[in-house]
């Protein structure tokens, strides 16, 4: 974490000739000098990272304070839905600028400098500076939210991404896969995570037939358990989807020649490969800025999202988003979580502590959902598989009931999955044709409410045929739990 320049002289004369060039660059930025800690005029704010937790930082920070704003962005674009990509893909959503929540006309309104397509190479916690291969900004408050990168598994002895294998962690990268989508017939998309799947149904609603493999035996088997992962199989098959499990994918050598990939003993055509298959939290700048990072591989916070360097941690530095590790509700253990909702949180509470706020992240429930076609699917809280590797016992009950009445047009399935330690909710997994974000949602709060299974047998539901049954699906679940639990309890007494 220590300077790199000789004398504090040198350090004032680096920092002034890369002020007096970037005030060329934009209109916010102005000489500083690092033997003044105690400067006159509005504190400076540097933000690394320009998602969903780095913008939402920045316009917190404008609505409440006067601070000198900077976000620095490997992005080309900033301030749009990455999770609408795959709804532009199948063409429910126009065109890509629709998932542009903000322009940037936005933020030089609000005086919000964003620095786009300008990275980050280095951070001095000492000097507190940052350096991109454009010049060096000093601050006073710092924020990492640099996200994460595509993970892209490689079999082979090649290092090769030529063109035809694509990624989608970026607007950008979508528009070049959509452009290249214009003169193929068949896609392989490796990894079957949310994003994979629902690429592959906005393909099938193109008409281009769409491979999805997985080298998991079930779809989303770090989410979900296999009675619901093999339901949104069948409905992707349904949609004339070809779905490989438990394989792994070799490319050959002359991958750009043959466009041929080896899914075990088989070859595949691949006109296109998009890489769906996981990110990786992107920590490399705060780990070589000697910021401590955790097992669970992301950057460790405290409560106020304040980062570690050393054995202290940092008043005037914050982390939020992907890049960073949470604890989980249920297990107590270190995880991350990949959610916009979970950034946009973080981001709250990174603005308020540093305008003086006092404000603290707990553990984390974590509830998601997805759209697949006409399927929703989604869950809270542990799954049976993470349960088992952390040596807890669970009693689960399942059940499958209809979102209306039985008499009126519309009614769709729905499957839930309630899974209990002891008698106390820890994890709920649900599909069905609607209904099932509601769901997820009020047993989100059951679980962070330690709710019992007495609880929720005891739990009054709403009724009207055209969105209900008379009798809640939850309720016959959470019988079949009680029937399991009773089981266990009955054969350690024999």
């Amino acid at each position: 974490m220590g300077s790199e320049f000789g004398t504090q002289k040198a350090v004032d004369n680096e920092i002034q000739k890369a002020a007096a060039v970037e005030g060329k660059k934009g209109e916010f930025q102005e000489p500083v000098s690092a033997q003044n800690p105690e400067k006159k005029g509005p504190a400076r704010v540097v933000i690394i990272g320009g998602g969903a937790c780095g913008m939402a930082v920045a316009t917190k920070l404008r609505r409440q304070s006067d601070f000198k704003i900077t976000v620095l962005s490997r992005d080309s674009h900033t301030a749009y839905s990455h999770c609408g990509i795959p709804f532009v893909l199948g063409r429910e959503i126009e065109s890509f600028e629709k998932l542009i929540v903000k322009p940037q006309d936005f933020f030089r309104k609000n005086q919000i400098d964003v620095r786009l397509s300008e990275c980050a190479s280095s951070i001095d916690l000492d000097l507190k500076i940052v350096r991109t291969g454009e010049g060096i900004y000093s601050f006073d408050k710092l924020v990492i939210t640099t996200g994460s990168l595509p993970f892209i598994p490689r079999t082979g002895s090649s290092n090769i991404l030529p063109y035809g294998l694509f990624t989608l962690r970026s607007l950008a990268d979508g528009m070049l896969f959509e452009k290249a989508l214009g003169t193929v017939e068949k896609v392989c998309i490796i990894g079957a995570g949310t994003i994979g799947i629902e690429c592959a149904v906005a393909l099938a609603r193109r008409g281009i037939k769409a491979i999805l493999i997985s080298r998991s035996k079930n779809l989303l088997s770090r989410q979900l358990d296999p009675e619901i992962s093999e339901i949104i199989r069948e409905h992707l098959e349904n949609l004339g989807i070809e779905v490989i499990t438990g394989e792994s994918v070799v490319f050959p050598e002359s991958f750009w020649k043959e466009k041929t990939l080896y899914v075990g003993d088989r070859r595949l055509p691949a006109e296109l490969v998009l890489f769906a298959s996981g990110v990786r939290p992107e920590i490399s700048l705060a780990l070589d800025a000697g910021i401590e990072i955790g097992e669970a591989g992301g950057i460790i916070v405290n409560e106020m999202l304040q980062v570690k360097a050393g054995e202290k941690f940092l008043p005037y530095v914050y982390a939020g988003g992907e890049c960073v590790e949470v604890t989980d509700f249920v297990t107590g253990e270190a995880r991350l979580s990949q959610l916009g909702t979970t950034a946009r949180h973080m981001a709250d509470i990174i603005g308020n502590n540093i305008t003086g706020k006092h404000t603290t992240l707990g553990p984390l429930a974590d509830p998601w959902v997805a759209v697949a076609g006409d399927l929703q699917f989604g869950g809270v809280g542990i799954t049976s598989k993470e349960a088992e590797n952390r040596g807890i016992e669970v009693i689960t009950g399942f059940s499958r009931g209809r979102t209306r009445a039985s008499y009126y047009p519309g009614r769709k399935d729905l499957y839930i999955k309630l899974l209990f330690k002891g008698e106390v909710l820890v994890g709920a997994q649900l599909a069905g044709g609607e209904g099932v974000k509601e769901r997820i949602d009020a047993l989100s709060l059951a679980v962070r409410k330690k709710t019992t299974i007495r609880d929720l047998l005891d739990l009054e539901t709403c009724y009207a045929p055209p969105v209900s049954m008379l009798v809640d699906p939850l309720r016959p679940a959470v019988k079949a739990a009680i029937r399991n639990l009773k089981e266990k309890e009955s054969s350690r007494v024999k």
